[in-house]
């Protein structure tokens, strides 16, 4: 099979760009969700006419910047004689952690806002209160929900901690499947795993499918004794770099408490 320079150009840059930011061409695959074989046989040159959508997807998952972007996709139209819907660059337009603790701010649920990695990003001040961070957040520096689940000493404030612990480590292993390769990633685990019940139970925690968009904990509060809460998550991204985590009543008790310190519409 003889292969044009036109095609070569295009399977290049994907190959080039797969291996600039550390990824294999299985960890590509599965975040694309296209088959291992398929990434083959673009950057092999085999597949001479991908969808736009397939071009958008690389895209977005390899992270390209603007110059990098534009090439891969003036590389496609040479290829294809296509013209790619041109995405603009999100970080142009707006900041997303300013989004993400705008939208926290906002809401009238305690809610948090994670990133990809799962680092607390933003807390609203009931959040705050709900789960009596106040001296953490205080402190300052980076917070992380795995941290925060896994602290010794916070961790008692838990009910179930056990099957709640199982849980997030699961959905969190889910989450940053096709993350594993980078550098934050492998650095965040290294801190996790000092602690020794993360060790423990990410040894025998596997993810078993797509996660539940939702799910109920129990949480001793200080003042306001056992609260019973529902998660409830959106990600308000198209890239998926963060997702706001909203905490509602997960029974009628709760509903009073929440309603006494005003916690939602009436």
């Amino acid at each position: 099979m003889i292969i044009d320079q036109q095609t070569l150009d295009f399977a290049h840059l994907i190959m080039h760009f797969r291996q600039q930011r550390g990824m294999s061409q299985g960890q590509l695959a599965q975040a694309t969700r296209l088959s291992r074989t398929y990434i083959y046989h673009l950057e092999s040159g085999q597949r001479a006419n991908p969808s736009q959508h397939v071009v958008q997807s690389i895209a977005r998952v390899l992270e390209l910047q603007s110059d990098e972007r534009e090439q891969l996709y003036t590389a496609y139209t040479t290829l294809t004689g296509q013209l790619i819907d041109y995405e603009p660059d999100t970080n142009t337009l707006l900041d997303l952690g300013e989004l993400a603790s705008l939208l926290v701010r906002s809401t009238s649920y305690p809610a948090h806002a994670l990133d990809r990695l799962w680092y607390l990003s933003s807390w609203n001040d009931a959040a705050i209160y709900l789960f009596e961070m106040e001296s953490e957040i205080a402190r300052g520096g980076q917070h992380h929900l795995l941290e925060v689940v896994f602290d010794p000493y916070l961790r008692r404030r838990f009910y179930g901690w056990e099957h709640l612990a199982r849980r997030l480590v699961s959905d969190f292993q889910y989450h940053t499947r096709t993350m594993t390769h980078l550098p934050e990633y492998k650095t965040l685990l290294k801190g996790l795993r000092d602690l020794p019940e993360f060790r423990r139970i990410a040894a025998a925690t596997y993810p078993s499918g797509r996660p539940a968009p939702s799910f109920a904990f129990q949480v001793q509060h200080n003042t306001l004794a056992r609260l019973t809460l529902r998660t409830a998550t959106t990600v308000f991204s198209g890239a998926s770099n963060y997702s706001m985590v909203s905490y509602v009543p997960g029974d009628q008790q709760t509903l009073r408490i929440y309603r006494e310190q005003n916690w939602q519409a009436r």
